[in-house]
């Protein structure tokens, strides 16, 4: 398990601080944000209040090899998920292996996988981006993993699991369209997303985070999204939660 303190990110292009939640615009969002340039929190230009997505895995890319957790049985003996806690409880006591199966998909692996319980495999070129344009070490928890890659013709590239630690109260739920669950009195959960808009005071300069009441919902902005397509990053499909 780590939590690397990467470079933080720099806007160069204004002196000064610009109101937090707002994001640049123009061609060079996503370049500044592949930069190792220190970012004071909350700077840029800005044009438009910053766009939300979630996202799951992308079923079109056929081609990628299968993804196996070997070690997974003795990994999760005696588990019981705990809410707050990095990985939801999950005790590693030695490092998660992985294998891929290649009969009859001969494509590159992927960079984004799910694994259970809101755990995601990334590969170190995603795990890097997640840091660089959110590198507050509270946001995510890595845990590295062994690859297997005998049955391939040279070795891929490194993977860690992923989760996502950060967990906000943040939408604005009176101007926002949701759908709740309704089975059981008392208790608040989000079942659908379908036009949300966040209280930009608490979401603050985080780019990626997982609500309070739909603890599996993955969040991220589209500062975010832009740097995976731009940097080719395979794996995931981003649905937009605002209309």
């Amino acid at each position: 398990m780590s939590y690397d303190a990467p470079v933080q990110l720099q806007d160069t292009c204004r002196d000064e601080v610009e109101p937090v939640g707002l994001v640049r615009c123009g061609a060079t969002r996503w370049e500044d944000a592949m930069t190792n340039k220190p970012q004071t929190s909350g700077q840029g230009i800005f044009c438009e209040t910053r766009k939300y997505y979630t996202f799951a895995t992308d079923f079109t890319l056929k081609d990628a090899p299968l993804r196996r957790w070997v070690n997974e049985e003795e990994q999760m003996r005696n588990f019981r998920a705990e809410s707050g806690k990095p990985f939801r409880g999950i005790k590693f006591s030695e490092p998660p292996r992985i294998s891929f199966d290649r009969k009859g998909r001969c494509g590159a692996v992927l960079d984004a996988d799910p694994i259970t319980l809101g755990i995601w495999l990334v590969s170190d070129r995603l795990k890097a981006l997640f840091e660089r344009i959110d590198p507050d070490p509270e946001a995510f928890v890595f845990q590295r993993v062994d690859v297997d890659y005998s049955n391939f013709p040279e070795p891929g590239p490194g993977f860690s699991f992923c989760y996502f630690m950060r967990e906000l109260d943040c939408i604005d739920e009176e101007k926002s369209t949701l759908r709740y669950y309704d089975n059981v009195p008392g208790v608040k959960g989000y079942r659908a997303l379908l036009d949300v808009k966040m209280r930009r005071e608490t979401v603050g300069s985080a780019h990626a985070f997982r609500l309070k009441y739909a603890t599996l919902k993955l969040i991220v902005d589209d500062l975010i999204v832009d740097a995976v397509k731009a940097e080719g990053i395979r794996g995931f499909d981003f649905t937009p939660i605002q209309k």
